[in-house]
């Protein structure tokens, strides 16, 4: 069978100009190329325990406090975590429960809080080493009433 001719009253005019299809490629292509570049971050050289402790002071004491009770007004303002009694709480802990909690905690760290409550995200200061040496050397082993020194 024959084609049919459809007609003039089926014909479709496309607009005159440049098509977009080949910048949207283009931009997809540059996208895909620089994202992961931009997402990795420049290495943080290693912190030491003194040098955490000392971040710690820094910009944490506002509302975890110098021990890490986080009792002082703002601590209870801002709602900060008591470390001393999370510390008492992991030592009671073994297995799975405590490597969680660990997980959960450095999570915080590097991301932040922003619901409710605010605590920045240390993700461009603190490796994700240094921030389990913070949890696991500094926070877990806070004593209230004993500051968190360098």
């Amino acid at each position: 069978m024959p084609p049919t001719d459809p007609g003039p009253a089926s014909t479709q005019v496309l607009p005159s100009g440049p098509r977009p299809w080949p910048l949207l490629r283009l931009a997809l292509l540059c996208t895909l190329v620089v994202l992961p570049v931009a997402a990795e971050a420049p290495a943080l050289p290693p912190k030491s325990v003194p040098e955490l402790k000392a971040f710690f002071q820094q910009n944490c004491t506002r509302c975890h406090g110098l021990d890490g009770s986080a009792k002082s007004p703002e601590g209870k303002r801002l709602g900060g975590l008591d470390f001393t009694r999370a510390a008492q709480d992991f030592r009671t802990l073994s297995g799975p429960a405590s490597e969680r909690e660990i997980r959960t905690m450095i999570r915080t760290i590097r991301r932040g809080i922003f619901f409710g409550r605010s605590m920045p995200s240390w993700k461009d200061q603190l490796s994700l080493e240094d921030a389990t040496i913070m949890v696991k050397e500094i926070l877990l082993k806070a004593e209230a009433g004993r500051a968190i020194e360098p």
